[in-house]
């Protein structure tokens, strides 16, 4: 995985840089060249203490979004297939429900909640990895007013970036 900080101070175009990027990414798509696979989320400082991974959330649902699309159905059929693992299933959902539709019609009590932190970290850990696996395109995640999150989500971030490989994978990250 690739790694990207992009800093300065707030209006000097910070997000309009990854746009275009992405923007140009999509374009060569549309031209034959690779498929990528966008998510972003953007943290709100006052939505950050009362909502944990609110940025991570809304990436998250744009994922679940784009893979649902018929033309990812091959890597969907793929992603559902290695998803297999309850206890990872049940931190993920419980955690970030928007992802329940990537995992097979496995029934769940909605009264079950994550658990640790470190049980949060590895389910996102192995769905990250099981996602970039499956995907044969880069997956370009980025979250933007990191200087907003909560401590919850940088310590999941942290952990996830530093402790996986993932070949097709590019974090921006803007603050």
């Amino acid at each position: 995985s690739r790694i990207v900080f992009v800093g300065g101070y707030s209006g000097v175009g910070k997000s309009a840089v990854v746009s275009d990027l992405v923007r140009q990414l999509t374009e060569d798509d549309e031209h034959g060249g690779e498929l990528v696979v966008y998510a972003w989320g953007k943290y709100s400082k006052l939505q950050s203490a009362a909502a944990p991974f609110s940025a991570i959330s809304d990436a998250l649902s744009q994922l679940v979004v784009e893979l649902t699309k018929d033309k990812h159905a091959g890597h969907l059929k793929k992603l559902r297939e290695k998803l297999c693992d309850d206890d990872s299933r049940i931190s993920m959902t419980s955690t970030f429900p928007s992802v329940a539709p990537l995992f097979d019609s496995m029934e769940s009590d909605p009264a079950t909640v994550a658990g640790s932190m470190s049980q949060v970290k590895e389910a996102f850990k192995d769905f990250m990895s099981c996602v970039c696996t499956c995907l044969e395109c880069p997956l370009v995640w980025f979250l933007d007013d990191l200087q907003w999150s909560d401590e919850a989500s940088l310590e999941l971030l942290k952990d996830v970036l530093s402790n996986i490989e993932m070949d097709n994978m590019l974090f921006i990250g803007a603050y």
